[in-house]
């Protein structure tokens, strides 16, 4: 078989290496800070979830234009029951 530029991996310089290292920790702090916040407000997010679903059945959404479509009740798919259903996703 043809060896491909692809196929080799260049090395990665010290210097790189640390920046990468700084770089992930940084943004696992930051994933930190969005968990403990979205975890923070997890019954105002139900709350909006609630009135989104009543919204969309009573009143329903713009389609095109002017025209609203309501959606019924049992189109609406049911929420997972797994504890990390509102997880926030890396």
């Amino acid at each position: 078989m043809k060896k491909r530029v692809q196929d080799e991996k260049p090395k990665r310089s010290a210097e790189a290496s640390a920046w990468l290292d700084q770089e992930i920790a940084e943004q696992e702090e930051r994933y930190g800070e969005i968990v403990a916040e979205m975890e923070g407000i997890n019954d105002e997010r139900n709350e909006w979830y609630a009135n989104f679903l009543d919204i969309i059945q009573k009143k329903g959404f713009n389609a095109n234009g002017d025209m609203r479509v309501k959606i019924k009740k049992e189109d609406i798919p049911e929420r997972p029951d797994h504890p990390d259903a509102d997880r926030v996703i890396w």
